[in-house]
């Protein structure tokens, strides 16, 4: 099942159809005075259609009274192009931005300020480069018609917080007995805190309570999962399935119909009910390389998106050496803190964070679309070029779609054929994932679509149809995005379920 108490282990190989070695194992935590335990129930499904597969097992796992699915609010993130040094300025330059361009100020209502406003992880207040506090912000982004939002690491304690200083009480333990530190992050170590805890899970209130006090309507929580990962915590006899519902209980209770929460690194075996979005990727930057490694995980979850939560696949990214003129654009290198005194070559340390091209960008956006989950930007957008505003624009402005199924899931590592219905017909997007022009097809007659014509998304331009398939040559990375309209013939055609 989904949800947990004793998360397992499963483990096998595979060589085309063939399954071997399948384990299970579950790994417990044996406390004196423990009588039993037991572990969750293991299913074991088969089916010629593995898209089916993923589909009936996520309906099996949906409550039975669903959830209203969050309402779909485009986005901006301070992240990926400022991290750690976001400023209040810079916050509030992109949301007058956003708040005066005619197609991001209808369609962008939602301001993210992420990492970096912080004096440290655990101690939850505003640093130097928010002058005014994080209320002045929150009321600030309201007035220009934005939905505040703000993340936070609400389990992680840096050893110069005061919980860790004054309060280790609230920490958990390594086997020593003694508060340890079990996270690391880009480098920065940390204390994880102890929700077994009634003191930790009452700071927890008061610190929700509090920013929502401010204004903020929308939490992004981020490094979930390593809060899991201690030796040892207050109260034995919670398995470790809980610790992270634990932690964020007492944000559900405070947040309940007044803001969403997105779970980000977030443990799965958690369940569905703690969180509205859930992040199914790691951090995507604006380069190949990134895009290519984070596919398989947006495609491999296709299935989630607005069945347990909305999917958000990361950023929606177009900045690049052709789409802006900003001459920071890879001024920044953040993997610096990976560079050890004697390591005589670290490529990491080079590492920046914008090298894609207009190709690449479209591809990284069109995935974004096709995805149907959340949509949010994460550029200096007011650094864009004409082209890369143009792509900005047209992605938020999109209707939004239900999930994309990769089609090609189960037969290419980088899925190159999605299909996403909408209000008004069909988007294909088709990816050549290579390093050599290549010609993409897909039969639109066997997923049930008849169409002789579509748009290109990116261009306007009229997409031909030929004998059902849509099909064409595509330069290294790029991609092809069509809006196929519905029609009363299609319509009537189209009975096949497209995942099959």
């Amino acid at each position: 099942p989904l949800r947990q108490d004793h998360p397992s282990l499963i483990t096998g190989r595979y060589k085309g159809p063939v399954l071997r070695d399948l384990a299970v194992t579950t790994p417990f935590a044996l406390e004196e005075g423990v009588g039993r335990l037991a572990a969750e129930p293991v299913s074991i499904f088969a089916d010629a259609d593995g898209h089916a597969l993923m589909e009936a097992w996520a309906e099996a796992q949906a409550p039975e009274t669903p959830r209203p699915a969050p309402r779909p609010v485009a986005g901006w993130n301070s992240w990926d192009y400022y991290r750690w040094t976001v400023t209040e300025e810079a916050v509030l330059s992109n949301a007058e931005f956003i708040a005066a361009d005619p197609v991001l100020g209808r369609h962008v209502k939602r301001l993210i300020i992420d990492d970096g406003w912080q004096y440290a992880y655990g101690e939850w207040e505003a640093n130097p480069l928010f002058p005014h506090g994080m209320g002045w912000m929150a009321r600030r982004l309201a007035k220009l018609g934005f939905e505040p939002g703000l993340w936070m690491a609400p389990g992680i304690v840096e050893p110069h917080a005061r919980i860790a200083q004054w309060d280790p009480d609230m920490l958990a333990c390594g086997a020593s007995g003694l508060p340890c530190l079990c996270f690391n992050g880009m480098e920065r170590q940390g204390f994880v805190l102890d929700p077994t805890i009634p003191k930790t899970r009452r700071w927890l209130h008061d610190l929700f309570s509090r920013h929502a006090d401010m204004g903020f309507r929308y939490f992004k929580l981020d490094f979930l999962l390593p809060v899991a990962g201690a030796p040892c915590y207050d109260d034995p006899s919670v398995p470790r399935g809980q610790i992270v519902r634990m932690l964020l209980e007492p944000a559900r209770q405070v947040l309940h119909g007044r803001a969403q929460i997105m779970g980000c690194g977030y443990d799965f075996h958690a369940g569905m009910d703690y969180v509205d979005e859930v992040r199914t990727s790691s951090d995507i930057h604006a380069r190949w390389d990134s895009i290519c490694e984070n596919v398989g995980s947006i495609a491999g979850r296709w299935w989630a998106q607005g069945r347990w939560w909305g999917n958000d696949p990361d950023f929606a990214l177009a900045r690049g050496p052709q789409t802006s003129d900003d001459p920071d654009l890879q001024r920044l290198r953040p993997c610096l803190v990976f560079v050890k005194p004697q390591a005589p070559k670290a490529p990491a340390g080079d590492f920046v964070l914008a090298t894609m091209n207009r190709q690449e960008a479209r591809t990284l956006l069109g995935l974004v679309v096709i995805s149907g989950g959340a949509v949010n930007l994460s550029d200096d957008l007011t650094k864009l070029n004409a082209e890369g505003l143009d792509l900005v624009r047209r992605t938020v402005a999109a209707p939004r779609g239900a999930a994309g199924v990769p089609l090609d899931l189960f037969r290419s590592p980088r899925p190159a054929q999605w299909l996403q219905r909408t209000s008004a017909g069909w988007r294909v997007l088709l990816v050549n994932w290579s390093d050599e022009p290549r010609e993409i097809a897909l039969d639109l007659r066997a997923v049930g679509i008849d169409a002789e014509r579509g748009r290109d998304f990116w261009t306007d331009a009229a997409i031909k149809v030929r004998d059902g398939v849509l099909s064409r040559p595509l330069p290294p990375h790029a991609c092809l995005l069509v809006e196929i309209p519905r029609m009363d013939a299609a319509c009537q055609k189209s009975t096949v379920n497209i995942t099959k």
